[in-house]
């Protein structure tokens, strides 16, 4: 089969997917690229420097961040992309007397990125899709497509011989809509209806679009329609200005020579405090203070991002139902985007406005460009959980919580009704409750928890940092309890509990009261699964 390429050309990094066996995976070009490292997804800067006034010697991705160490590069250029549809005709950089556009600095860009995928995988690069926002307009995949083209141009000779050879003589140019190609990376099945929101928060704006797909024509255009959007100018650049305001004196913000390696600091810091870990913000061998999870959640706080968040969502809704006088229940799925996503809270304010069961897994790096894959190879979506989901077990002494893990992610549902089957003993002579507390344990910034197994047979996960609890959430605390009558006495097991997903993706349980050898409950839908 033709081996599908597929490119995320974001703002401030691009990701790059290929397809050779139907599993698509992300590509990492080490020379160019760097290991994100919160999820350890491979991502190339989005950034140009061009070293000659020909624009023939050119440096992309990290190798440009490098060139451009101290800010000063005349050549350097970044940012491309929010120019390309309205206004390609924008300075952006100048080399030797010469100003090269946007439209050149996304040439260079691409081109160069399909040069070194070339040369790397030995091969000649014949299909590719490019993902793009909903909201800009058509010149800007015009844009696109003609660089592709020329790009990929070649000599009548070459064409004549691909065909005596039996390979396409051009390339298969494809485009789709963002929304639509995260759709598919996260598993959205977009071959049917459905309306859903792509929250996109990356470093330089937060956008939130309510899009309806339109079933088998969205499969085979890749195109949706956009029924409200909202934005807001804050992205994680602001993010790193507000941390270099908490730790660095105001007077070391003003050194050009300082700032570019102030930033990459505090960015440093930020993905750190995000999944979790805490570190110290160090300049020059000096240390300014220790960032962690909750004294960067309360940087956010005081600077309003969480407020900025709700009235964007507010607004949001309010234009849907305005517009199209659809309500909030109206939406099936929500969507992540961007790596600012990944700062604390930020997927739990959107989950508190949308409805957290609708929030799909955390993918801000990967989803796009996987998705663009898949439509690239006809748009086949596996029906899986994404998440881990666990009970919540508290211990008697009062100690902090312990997950048992249920159904791991990566399970394919339907399942059967027995998937998973436990016993439960009451804790104390006299209990009259037991409580099924299922909690939905997110990937830590991107990457699996790791389930310890224990004698029983069973996985358990202890969250060890504020950073690793806020990613548990408990799904159905308001439950009502399970009754024992008459009450427990003994160890001995009392409640025989199957859990299974049924094929809307609830987790629905079956529970078995073995003294007085009844059901307590069948089948009944507790939490539906992301």
């Amino acid at each position: 089969m033709p081996t599908h390429w597929a490119i995320d050309l974001g703002t401030s990094n691009t990701t790059i997917c290929e397809d050779r066996s139907g599993r698509p995976h992300i590509v990492n070009l080490p020379d160019v690229a760097k290991t994100e490292p919160v999820t350890q997804t491979p991502v190339m800067p989005s950034c140009v420097s061009v070293m000659d006034r020909d624009g023939e010697d050119v440096l992309i991705g990290q190798q440009a961040v490098t060139y451009n160490w101290d800010g000063r590069a005349t050549g350097f250029a970044r940012g491309f992309k929010r120019y390309l549809g309205m206004e390609s005709g924008r300075a952006m950089a100048r080399v030797d007397g010469r100003t090269f556009t946007a439209q050149d600095v996304a040439s260079f860009f691409l081109r160069e990125t399909i040069r070194t995928l070339e040369a790397r995988f030995g091969e000649d690069i014949a299909d590719i899709t490019i993902a793009t926002p909903s909201g800009f307009y058509e010149t800007y995949r015009a844009e696109l497509q003609a660089i592709i083209r020329s790009v990929k141009r070649r000599a009548w000779w070459e064409r004549i011989w691909a065909r005596l050879r039996g390979k396409p003589a051009g390339i298969a140019f494809r485009t789709l809509d963002e929304p639509v190609a995260a759709a598919l990376g996260y598993g959205v099945d977009v071959g049917r209806p459905t309306t859903l929101v792509a929250f996109d928060f990356g470093g330089g704006s937060m956008e939130a679009a309510v899009v309806r797909t339109h079933g088998t024509r969205t499969v085979e255009t890749g195109r949706a329609e956009v029924l409200a959007k909202q934005a807001v100018e804050l992205g994680g650049d602001d993010i790193d200005r507000w941390i270099l305001d908490r730790f660095v004196p105001k007077a070391l913000h003003d050194w050009p020579e300082w700032e570019v390696a102030l930033r990459w600091e505090a960015e440093r810091v930020k993905l750190l405090a995000s999944a979790g870990s805490e570190s110290d913000f160090t300049f020059r061998n000096e240390s300014f203070g220790r960032l962690d999870y909750e004294i960067l959640r309360d940087i956010l706080a005081e600077n309003g991002l969480y407020a900025q968040m709700r009235d964007l969502l507010d607004a949001l809704l309010a234009e849907l139902r305005a517009r199209h006088g659809v309500p909030p229940e109206g939406i099936e799925d929500v969507i992540l985007e961007g790596g600012s996503t990944l700062l604390p809270e930020v997927r739990n304010v959107v989950g508190d406005i949308l409805g957290r069961d609708k929030v799909r897994e955390w993918l801000p790096f990967e989803a796009v460009a996987r998705g663009a894959c898949i439509f690239a190879g006809g748009a086949h979506v596996e029906d899986f959980i994404y998440h881990d989901y666990a009970l919540r077990l508290l211990p008697d002494d009062g100690g902090e919580a312990e997950y048992e893990l249920l159904i791991p992610g990566g399970t394919c549902f339907p399942t059967v009704d027995n998937f998973v089957t436990r016993y439960y003993a009451p804790g104390f002579d006299g209990q009259q409750h037991i409580n099924l507390f299922i909690c939905e344990v997110g990937r830590v910034a991107g990457r699996h928890v790791e389930w310890s197994e224990r004698p029983n047979g069973s996985r358990y996960f202890v969250p060890r940092t504020a950073g690793e609890r806020a990613f548990c959430l408990c799904l159905n605390e308001a439950d009502p309890a399970l009754p024992l009558n008459p009450a427990g006495k003994g160890a001995s097991p009392r409640l025989r509990v199957t859990y299974a997903v049924d094929e809307n993706r609830w987790l629905c349980v079956t529970v078995h009261d073995l003294q007085r050898k009844t059901d307590l409950k069948v089948r009944h839908p507790v939490v539906r699964l992301r």
